[in-house]
């Protein structure tokens, strides 16, 4: 005979739930953070020569070895919970944007004392760590894989952390939930199976330019040597935390849609 659910239970479950679907809804129409925004609307123009100087094919050959590799090296907190326990889920999730912020904080600052080479040395060390962080999230939800949907759906993670606001930014998170809904699906699954690799590979270019402007964009003031460690580290951990809140994002609405407490439709 199974046990009885006590009552406190389910009502805290219930609270984290509701918790978290606000929370959804909020990301949904927020703005991503403030935190270094300052220094990126400073050195825009600059930032923008630099992003056209970066090939989208040496950001995207970064993006492939950086999720092929982050499964290997995932912090060991992340086994440490019970992925049916939303609020483990949760707490594990914000442990590994913290984690990935400091890390980013501490290359970028390091990187930013040489200027334009340390700036060129940085952006494959800051997309690994998006890779990462990305990854290491969907573990604390209890979701991680290497075939090729869900390394799809892990390139369209960093593609939503890369748009700031309006049309473009909803358009993108409804493609990301139209992913997340087929992958919920034992039929949306094979759906993706039949279209074949092409689709990673398209999804994988418009990533790697969006991407190479918007780091290129944040980055810019690190061309200044000295001074442009403090804009790396700032920019840096701001960047990790777009990347984070979007892969909680996107994670949170697949273990909710794997226990039939979501649709999965962008509200």
């Amino acid at each position: 005979m199974s046990k009885p659910v006590a009552h406190g239970t389910t009502q805290t479950l219930t609270d984290a739930i509701t918790r978290v679907l606000n929370e959804q809804r909020a990301y949904e129409d927020a703005r991503a953070t403030r935190m270094g925004q300052g220094a990126e609307q400073l050195t825009a123009p600059l930032g923008s020569l630099i992003g056209k100087a970066i090939p989208a094919s040496a950001v995207r050959r970064a993006l492939d070895l950086a999720d092929r590799a982050a499964g290997a090296t995932v912090p060991n907190f992340l086994f440490d919970h019970d992925s049916a326990d939303l609020a483990a889920c949760e707490a594990t999730a914000l442990k590994v944007q913290a984690w990935a912020q400091g890390m980013n904080a501490a290359s970028g600052g390091v990187a930013g004392f040489f200027g334009m080479a340390g700036m060129t040395a940085d952006i494959p060390a800051t997309l690994t760590l998006a890779a990462r962080n990305v990854r290491a999230t969907g573990i604390s939800y209890g979701l991680d894989g290497s075939n090729e949907d869900e390394r799809l759906f892990r390139l369209m993670v960093l593609e939503v952390a890369t748009v700031q606001a309006g049309d473009k930014r909803r358009e993108t998170l409804d493609n990301l939930n139209t992913l997340a809904r087929h992958l919920a699906s034992p039929e949306g699954r094979l759906v993706l199976e039949k279209t074949g690799g092409w689709v990673t590979d398209k999804v994988a270019e418009r990533v790697a330019r969006a991407l190479g402007v918007s780091l290129a964009g944040r980055k810019a003031g690190q061309v200044v040597p000295v001074l442009g460690g403090a804009v790396a580290a700032t920019v840096n951990a701001s960047f990790q935390a777009d990347v984070a809140r979007a892969a909680r994002y996107a994670y949170r609405q697949r273990w909710l849609m794997a226990r039939q407490l979501l649709s999965g439709e962008a509200s």
